[in-house]
This record gives structure tokens, sequence and C-alpha cells, in this order.
């Protein structure tokens, strides 16, 4: 049986959004994996999630331009899934 570690898990998820960039993607497709990419890395502090994905909603809430909206919507879809592992993790 093999344990990973959170680390490993988010290491993995990088690579894997890495991969899926290619210049056969619409630039907006390597946009979204690249704020994915971002969102994740850019989490110092695992207890913050839930705050910055409540906050990411409250902008979405508010804003009316359509790629500030898909950047949010990015960047929410990698800290969820980063939330989902911490909580699956911990």
């Amino acid at each position: 049986m093999v344990i990973a570690t959170l680390q490993q898990i988010i290491d993995e998820r990088i690579s894997f959004l890495k991969e899926q960039i290619n210049q056969e993607n619409k630039p907006q497709v390597n946009s979204t994996f690249q704020v994915q990419i971002y969102a994740i890395r850019s989490v110092d502090d695992m207890e913050n999630v839930e705050f910055i994905i409540k906050e990411n909603k409250a902008l979405l809430r508010n804003n009316k331009d359509v790629h500030e909206s898909d950047r949010l919507f990015a960047e929410l879809d990698g800290l969820e899934w980063l939330q989902r592992q911490i909580e699956r993790y911990s």
C-alpha cells in the first residue's frame, strides 16, 4: 500500500496540469490550467484555503467582467480541489 503525502498529491496535480498545456489547446484553455497551477502554488498556509475560496466567491458575485470571472472560476477550481485534498489527507 502506497501512502502519499499531501505535498506529493499537490506536486502530482501540478505536473498533471502542466501536461495538459499544449499548443493544440485554445489559449483560454491553457490559461485556465496556468491559473489553477498558480492558485494551488500560491497557498502558503493550508488553513487559509477556505477563507480564500470564500473571498473569491464574493468577488465572483460582484464581478461584471467576463475575463475576470473566467479567472476566478479557474482559481476556484484549483482551490476547491486543494481543499478536498487537505480534508482527505489531514
